[in-house]
């Protein structure tokens, strides 16, 4: 049976189904098509720029994980791996097989909250998917259009499975959307840039269903650690080493998704959005991702911009804050109440704010700080109000009052955070965040030539953009 799909670039094509598939449409059946399609697909240009804004912000994710504690864990197994030195390291000499760069180097991505997330299918995308892309580009000497491809798949792959299973419900029942979205994604780059055929990337799939784990409890883990590896590393790894298997002629199911004890059944809530039969364009879910305009979880980015846009009006004098009330989304409240990380507290993170009237990537991150008697004075003041209005109507939204002692309330909504994909940070921003956090460890020259390097990514050889890793991944400069 032939069946009709709609392509990546817009047009429509006929697919037959893998070998030993089923004649029914299917879930696997219409991710193998998109996937093959996305092959010789032609990218729009909006495509190409969103694509790079999200690989330049995760590769300075990387650089800037190197200083965190999650980062040093991370390069100290770097000399258990060594083996083929395919792909490099970020702040390694060493070289290793690319499905352990890619997971080394996942870890960095995520050894805080700096990097981006798709909001509507609850995962970040880059941390897993972009040194997945990168890594095995190196091995296949793929050229720098090739990434940017890989990526964009990687990313609608990873979103839309998500989106079919029910995101949400998903993480409340306990298994890790965090954790399944970029195992998919990553499988997607890895059948691309491998050139596999439909039956061995629905093959991969099989695999890619089998392996998919990850519980949500990830968010008892206070050091990170953990949790760097569920969100990215994990899927990186997984994914990467299901590809060399199929590489290899390893086989596997012919329907995985929607096949009767598949992952639709095992994991999906029946409150999932578009399913996978449903047409599928390739960058679309890039262009619907968000980038991180603060270092700091997810759901506190609309409060801060909503503190940010009353400052000036806002006393430096805390002593005449009386209390703030904020409200965020209802079913975001328990993932940044009270928490002990600095970076994923809500309370604490806007008292620092309000405390230094800025925030840094160092005070963020300065555990120290938690205990700070002026910072604690001003947290106390601070009410997080679960909103079901907000979480009905979506997006990245926070309501903030700030109660002054003369009576006076300031009031600020951020429908729209800035950096999500509907209110995007333009090239600038996002290069002036990037070389913020990778200035202080490669030094100013050096980081500039390598953003002016990524943001030519689509035009380079696999040799120049190769090379151009080398700026951060080798010998760091000293004290780095």
């Amino acid at each position: 049976m032939v069946q009709k799909y709609i392509s990546p670039n817009r047009g429509i094509f006929m697919a037959d189904p893998i070998d030993g598939a089923q004649t029914r449409n299917s879930g696997t059946d219409s991710l193998v098509a998109f996937i093959m399609a996305a092959g010789t697909a032609e990218l729009t240009a909006d495509v190409v720029e969103k694509t790079k804004h999200h690989i330049v912000d995760t590769v300075a994710a990387m650089i800037s994980g190197l200083t965190l504690d999650v980062g040093k864990r991370a390069l100290q197994i770097v000399p258990l791996l060594e083996g083929r030195p395919e792909a490099g390291v970020a702040g390694s000499p060493v070289r290793l097989p690319f499905q352990h760069a890619a997971m080394v180097n996942a870890m960095l991505a995520h050894a805080d909250e700096t990097d981006d997330s798709h909001e509507k299918s609850k995962f970040h995308p880059g941390c897993g998917i972009v040194p997945a892309a990168l890594a095995l580009a190196e091995r296949q000497k793929a050229d720098g259009r090739d990434i940017v491809r890989a990526v964009a798949l990687g990313y609608d792959v990873g979103a839309r499975v998500l989106e079919a299973l029910g995101p949400m419900p998903l993480n409340m029942a306990g298994h890790a959307s965090h954790a399944i979205g970029p195992l998919f994604g990553c499988a997607a780059v890895a059948a691309n840039l491998l050139g596999f055929d439909a039956s061995r990337t629905g093959h991969l799939l099989s695999y890619a269903g089998h392996e998919t784990s990850g519980l949500s409890c990830w968010m008892s883990d206070s050091d990170h650690v953990q949790k760097a590896f569920v969100f990215g590393a994990m899927a990186a790894k997984n994914a990467l080493f299901s590809a060399l298997l199929c590489e290899q002629g390893w086989t596997g199911c012919p329907e995985v998704i929607s096949a009767e004890r598949g992952l639709l059944h095992a994991y999906g809530t029946g409150e999932g959005g578009r399913s996978l039969d449903e047409p599928m364009i390739l960058g679309n879910e890039i262009l619907h991702s968000d980038i991180k305009k603060w270092c700091v979880g997810s759901p506190i980015q609309a409060c801060l911009d909503s503190l940010e846009a009353m400052l000036p009006s806002i006393p430096a004098d805390v002593e005449q804050i009386r209390s703030v009330d904020v409200e965020i989304q209802a079913n975001e409240v328990f993932i940044v109440e009270a928490r002990a990380m600095p970076n994923i507290s809500l309370q604490h993170l806007l008292a620092l704010f309000l405390v230094d009237r800025e925030l840094t990537f160092d005070s963020v991150h300065d555990v120290g700080r938690m205990q700070d008697s002026r910072v604690l004075a001003v947290r106390k003041r601070i009410s997080l109000i679960p909103s079901i209005e907000l979480q009905e109507a979506g997006g990245r939204q926070a309501i903030v009052r700030v109660n002054l002692a003369d009576g006076q309330t300031l009031r600020h909504h951020t429908p729209c955070v800035r950096g999500t994909w509907k209110n995007r940070m333009s090239r600038d921003e996002i290069d002036a965040k990037a070389f913020g956090l990778v200035e202080p460890i490669l030094g100013r020259s050096r980081a500039r030539d390598l953003l002016d390097g990524l943001w030519k990514l689509e035009t380079l050889s696999n040799e120049r953009w190769v090379a151009l890793t080398g700026l951060f991944t080798g010998e760091l400069p000293r004290g780095c």
